[in-house]
């Protein structure tokens, strides 16, 4: 990581490349002056109870954990998919973790122990999914916000398991592998090596998880979080560790949603037969991807990472 220190909060527009792939942002303070840079945060994440699917639903559970109203977390078969183990010309399956019985209650207002049960749920689901023929990858993730894709308000994630390697997923992976291959070295271990000596983007950080936002973010408040140990899957977490990323999951998110700010967050493991390290992204949706970022790729940023490192520990 051959980059050198920078400020806590650039006032100056700067291009900045990823840490190692060939994947530029542009990091543009002066943008987040203009009128209508935050006018969508108004837009409510809650909504009344009227007719929730998830309230309301009657299907059998593929998997639930016991709680006083019958149940603290469940996953359920997608009732709308796009992709079913029937059709071959769209194989695949997609399911839904509701978070919680309590149709007001956003994820950060959970307990830490209730948050723990979510990802059990994430476990056995992983786990059960990757045991299906013609199943190749599977990714776990959260729409939270109607900025972020969400079109029910109940607090509720979803999986995706898909017959191929996505092309964004194999690119990360090949760009990893040539990284490790030149290094000797696992690239997100050395990303937190050198946050570390940086001290500017690291948000929050424990014995087994940092938090940071990374140094060139294409998401206003993005944040990776990652294994300090060097682990491939979610399900080589263990229980100290699945309960340090709880804590720094409710922080993140209930400062996220006191700021009424949409946000996906989705775990990224490694593909199979390699050893990458695993990470969890939050990608909050705080701006809208123009002309500019449609045409080039390239992404305009108007929050430094520095900046979100501070908001997220409520600095500023």
């Amino acid at each position: 990581m051959k980059r050198t220190k920078q400020p806590n909060n650039p006032a100056e527009s700067e291009i900045r490349r990823h840490y190692y792939r060939e994947l530029y942002v542009i990091i543009a303070p002066k943008r987040n002056l203009r009128p209508d840079s935050f006018s969508h945060d108004n837009e409510p994440h809650k909504v009344p109870n009227l007719a929730c699917h998830f309230c309301h639903n009657k299907e059998a559970a593929l998997f639930a954990l016991p709680g006083p109203k019958h149940w603290d977390v469940k996953a359920i078969k997608n009732a709308f998919p796009a992709l079913s183990v029937d059709n071959p010309q769209a194989f695949g399956i997609q399911e839904v973790v509701i978070n919680t019985p309590d149709h007001d209650k956003e994820f950060s207002e959970l307990s830490l122990e209730h948050i723990e049960e979510i990802f059990s749920v994430y476990r056995h689901r992983l786990a059960a999914l990757k045991t299906v023929d013609g199943i190749r990858y599977v990714l776990v993730f959260k729409n939270d916000g109607p900025m972020a894709g969400a079109s029910v308000a109940h607090a509720h994630c979803q999986i995706l398991a898909l017959p191929m390697i996505p092309p964004h997923i194999e690119s990360e992976s090949d760009a990893m592998k040539h990284y490790q291959d030149e290094n000797n070295s696992c690239a997100l271990c050395d990303v937190m090596a050198w946050e570390q000596e940086q001290k500017v983007r690291i948000i929050f950080e424990d014995k087994y998880f940092m938090a940071i936002a990374p140094y060139a973010a294409s998401s206003g408040f993005g944040v990776w979080v990652m294994p300090r140990r060097h682990i491939s899957y979610f399900n080589d977490l263990n229980g100290t560790e699945l309960h340090s990323l709880a804590v720094i999951m409710k922080k993140l998110t209930a400062r996220l949603d006191a700021a009424n700010i949409s946000f996906n967050y989705f775990l990224q493991e490694s593909i199979a037969h390699q050893d990458h390290h695993f990470v969890l992204k939050v990608e909050p949706r705080t701006f809208k991807w123009a002309g500019a970022e449609m045409g080039t790729g390239v992404i305009i940023n108007p929050i430094p990472p520095e900046y979100a490192a501070l908001w997220y520990q409520g600095r500023v």
